[in-house]
This record gives structure tokens, C-alpha cells and sequence, in this order.
């Protein structure tokens, strides 16, 4: 079998760098604070629990979603829901959403060092995830770590969605590496794990936000443990037959 050594990182962004519930958390103190004099009660666990409910991790059930987009619906849910002395626009609400909530992004645990230490050995390095562009560059601005990158791809930018392989195969034809060269990064064992695959990529899911059946998957519980693997490979390198 063929050995082929790591060439890039690849990462998605929510749950995989991000910690969208922490996320969720910190924003809903800030709406909190935004709102404080308008709101009859500022209770931040109810503010939160709306927001999740709606939000589903940022893959929200299509029944929950009464807008086109998570920040309408989150918006409209908690202008419904809690109590206001002067209820604020809709728009108003969602655009708070858009605008802020990527400022208001928490960078999972040991994420920058592992960023550091990729980027000091040579790796090249990218962020794939779907959604708008706009909001995706918003939550790496927020995070501090756009500089780390070499590409920052969104289904919207590119107008294919994970778990297609070919966003996965397009962006490494523009870091200008074989798909079998990259590791893949994520939590979602279909739009992750399985298009990563398919693409003909190494791909490592991080547990902890979506159940997955295949034992199949190489599963991490921190990021810290992508070195560990990537040491491997140097050592033994990965074969073709640990991808689908």
C-alpha cells in the first residue's frame, strides 16, 4: 500500500475550533447587556436556553426554524419569549445576531497552540464549513486566528456544501496538495467525517457534540491530539486503506 506524508490540516469551524455552546453563552451575556433596559427580567440561562433550542449546535431542526436563517429564528424566538418593556425590531434583533456573534466565538480548548505548533512545522493549513462567508469570517476575526490560514473556504463562497467531496477536493487543488496528503478535522461524522473520506482525505472527529457509528472513525477528545497522530504518520505514515 501507498504511504503518503501529511501535507495539510484542514478544520471545520463550529465545534471543531469553536465551541459554539460556549459561544452561545457569551453572546447571550452580551444581548443581556445590549438589552438590560429594555427586558423587564434579564435571566442569561433562559436568554441561552432559547438561543440553543433554535440553534441545535448550528444544525437546527427545520420545524424550529420559523425565518430562512438561525439568526431570524433565534431572533423572533426571543422577542416571543421573553418579557419587554419596549420589544425591539426583528432586524434589529437579527442583525445583533450577525454582527456579534462571531465576536462573541470561543476558541476551543488548546486550539491556538495546536494551530501554532501545525504552522511552525511547515503544514498548510485551512478552515472548510458551511454557511456564509460573511458570518464565518466574523467568528475567525473574533477568535484572533485568521493569520494561521492559508484558505478559509464556506459552502457559500464556493457554492458546494459538505458532505460533497468536491469542496473538500477543491481545496486541495488550491493549497496544490493530493487529497491523500490532508487530515480533516471535525465533529460531524456525515458532513465532516464521511465527505472527508470520500474525498479521499484522512479525517479525525472530535467527540463530544455528535453520536457516530462507524468504528471505522478515528475519534480524538481534544485537539492537542491531532500532534499525536501527525507524529504517527511521520513515524509509520497513514496507508490507503484507512480511507473509504
Amino acid at each position: 500500500m501507498l504511504k503518503h506524508q501529511l501535507r495539510a490540516i484542514l478544520f471545520d469551524l463550529d465545534n471543531t475550533l469553536t465551541h459554539r455552546g460556549k459561544s452561545i453563552r457569551r453572546f447571550s451575556e452580551y444581548f443581556s447587556q445590549v438589552y438590560q433596559t429594555d427586558l423587564v427580567q434579564i435571566d442569561i440561562d433562559v436568554i441561552e436556553k432559547i438561543i440553543h433550542r433554535i440553534d441545535q449546535g448550528g444544525y437546527p431542526d427545520v420545524e424550529l426554524l420559523t425565518h430562512k436563517t438561525i439568526g431570524h429564528s433565534v431572533a423572533y424566538a426571543l422577542i416571543q419569549e421573553l418579557h419587554w418593556q419596549r420589544k425591539p425590531d426583528l432586524d434589529e434583533l437579527a442583525e445583533l445576531w450577525f454582527t456579534q456573534f462571531g465576536l462573541c466565538a470561543v476558541l476551543m480548548a488548546g486550539a491556538e497552540q495546536v494551530l501554532q505548533q501545525l504552522k511552525s512545522q511547515g503544514f498548510k493549513l485551512a478552515i472548510v464549513s458551511n454557511g456564509g462567508h460573511a458570518t464565518r469570517l466574523k467568528i475567525i476575526e473574533g477568535l484572533g486566528i485568521q493569520h494561521y490560514f492559508d484558505m478559509i473556504v464556506s459552502s457559500e463562497s464556493v457554492g458546494i456544501k459538505k458532505p460533497s467531496p468536491e469542496i473538500f477536493q477543491y481545496v486541495a487543488n488550491n493549497l496544490q496538495v493530493l487529497p491523500q496528503q490532508c487530515l480533516f478535522i471535525g465533529d460531524h461524522p456525515v458532513n465532516d467525517i464521511f465527505g472527508a473520506r470520500r474525498a479521499g482525505m484522512h479525517a479525525l472527529m472530535l467527540e463530544g457534540f455528535h453520536d457516530q457509528e462507524d468504528d471505522q472513525v478515528v475519534l480524538i477528545q481534544s485537539l492537542d491530539e491531532i500532534l499525536q497522530h501527525i507524529e504517527f504518520n511521520a513515524a509509520y505514515g497513514y496507508d490507503q486503506g484507512d480511507r473509504e
